[in-house]
């Protein structure tokens, strides 16, 4: 035994002595990396970034894709602040109005680089909104030019730019890599300027169950829909938020070449339910972030006796409540009881086909868009036969619609559309209901 002994001392020293060199090299190799392992893991993330994989339902081309997106691959000539309000972007060094408020002469930042390192200059700038004109008047000077005085032009200037018709942007994002599905984005690669920052890869798909079953199979690591899955929100290992976005509302719009009495109206906003929740609540066309948001406007809360009142005076045999989307249907159901135990009549729904005729409709739950300027022009201006879908016709509305665009006066602009909302409400073309409440899902590391 003692023999056996001595010779693995033996050769356990002329082991250690053969590779002493490489034993002490490797435990101050593990010491170093074990106390720096969270500056090691820095460097590895900077040398091989994480990618988040975020599902978005839709269908999106370069051009039509959500501002959170779009804005991340480029600036505009303007940006929006929390409150709505417009002023120049980061690229834009000053801005000149003349010609009576008519010609816009932006003056471009030096040293702005395209992400294929290209200088930006005017000539770069392709500006496409109807009946404006655009050119470069020196390098970096822009001159854009419209027909008349147009006060909300500066807001409609924040969609992003891209060099001659490319993806190529200004932004914190360009774009690696795109490929297109029946001329749609199928999946977009962005990477980060910052090379701090996550790469970012966006999958698109067409309806909410093909988002959530992805999100499941484990395609992407995050998706956001205004469907609550209550199975997939009570998931292991996932976070779920929500966040009521005002650019967007759900209302009941009312054909008022059909249904032209006012009080009638009124007693359908009366009869119709609407959430208690203030935060999703939804009183007018203009969004409470706005600086132009009139939040003391008639507010139409459930009232079935005051409902009732009105209707008796105008009484109708049957209504018909048309659905622009199925995923409103809910909804419309409660509508429809409400509005036959109210008014004690028939209520017909039907869900609307692409190809419906706007013109024959009574009333359509729908969504509707909150521009970010409150310009509400073509929404509810009796001449926009396409876009005024309640054909509504008011000349004290009309007129201050009209002024709305003329005004660079601030204050002047929001007395003007503080009385729109008001008498817009007291007229009851529209009754508003709420904000979609969007629900965002991650997975957790």
């Amino acid at each position: 035994m003692p023999k056996k002994i001595r010779f693995f001392l033996e050769y356990s020293f002329h082991y250690l002595k053969s590779y002493a060199f490489a034993i002490i090299g490797g435990i101050l190799f593990g010491s170093i990396i074990f106390t720096q392992r969270q500056n090691l893991s820095e460097i590895y993330s900077i040398i091989q970034p994480r990618t988040q994989k975020i599902g978005i339902e839709g269908l999106y081309t370069i051009q039509t894709l959500p501002e959170d997106i779009s804005h991340k691959i480029s600036y505009g000539l303007s940006i929006t602040s929390e409150n709505e309000r417009s002023s120049i972007s980061p690229i834009v060094d000053s801005l000149e109005m003349k010609d009576d408020n008519k010609t816009y002469l932006f003056t471009l930042k030096k040293g702005i680089l395209w992400h294929n390192q290209k200088e930006l200059e005017a000539d770069d700038i392709e500006i496409n909104i109807p009946g404006t004109t655009s050119k470069a008047i020196s390098p970096h000077q822009l001159e854009i030019k419209a027909p008349e005085v147009f006060s909300p032009l500066l807001s409609k200037l924040n969609e992003p730019i891209f060099f001659k018709k490319t993806n190529v942007g200004l932004g914190s994002y360009k774009v690696d890599k795109i490929s297109y599905r029946d001329g749609y984005i199928k999946i977009l690669s962005l990477v980060p300027i910052d090379t701090k920052e996550d790469r970012l890869t966006y999958y698109f798909y067409n309806n909410s169950t093909d988002l959530i079953n992805a999100f499941k199979l484990g395609e992407v690591h995050q998706i956001s829909t205004d469907q609550l899955n209550e199975e997939l929100s009570k998931w292991p290992n996932t976070k779920l938020s929500s966040s009521i976005p005002t650019d967007q509302y759900i209302a009941l719009f009312i054909n008022t070449d059909k249904i032209d009495n006012k009080q009638l109206r009124q007693a359908i906003a009366y009869a119709t339910p609407k959430t208690t929740d203030k935060n999703t609540r939804c009183l007018s066309p203009i969004s409470p972030n706005s600086w132009a948001y009139n939040p003391q406007v008639k507010e139409y809360r459930f009232n079935v006796t005051r409902a009732k009142e009105l209707f008796e005076k105008n009484e109708i045999e049957q209504l018909e409540l048309m659905v622009a989307d199925r995923q409103l249907m809910g909804m419309a159901e409660e509508i429809k009881k409400s509005w036959s135990e109210t008014f004690n009549i028939s209520v017909k729904i039907t869900l609307r086909h692409q190809q419906a005729n706007l013109l024959d409709y009574q009333t359509i739950l729908a969504f509707g868009q909150i521009p970010v300027d409150p310009d509400q022009y073509i929404f509810w201006h009796s001449t926009q036969k396409n876009t005024n879908i309640t054909h509504f016709d008011n000349s004290r509305i009309d007129k201050l619609l009209e002024d709305g665009r003329l005004s660079f006066d601030q204050q002047e602009r929001k007395n003007i559309y503080y009385d729109f909302q008001r008498f817009l409400l007291e007229e009851s073309p529209v009754v508003f209901l709420e904000f979609p409440t969007t629900y965002t899902i991650s997975r957790l590391k």
